[in-house]
């Protein structure tokens, strides 16, 4: 019982290995040049951590900062 158990995982591990060596053969000569992985520049523009982003959310963040200390501070 135990060797059929080793030959099927043998075997999974061979089909594994396989697929891995077809794929590098396939994609041998298949360059990429760097500036085609290069983002979208407009893409680039629109981040949620860019300054106005920020400007808009730090008045509502330092409100509710004063309040949470404000609030946790009490030893009624």
């Amino acid at each position: 019982m135990m060797f059929w158990l080793y030959i099927i995982i043998g075997g999974l591990i061979a089909l594994v290995v396989v697929a891995a060596l077809v794929e590098a053969y396939l994609k041998r000569n298949s360059r990429r040049r760097l500036s085609d992985m290069r983002p979208d520049p407009e893409s680039l523009r629109r981040r949620p951590w860019q300054a106005d982003g920020v400007a808009k959310i730090h008045p509502l963040d330092q409100r509710l900062e004063k309040n949470n200390w404000r609030f946790g501070r009490r030893t009624d």
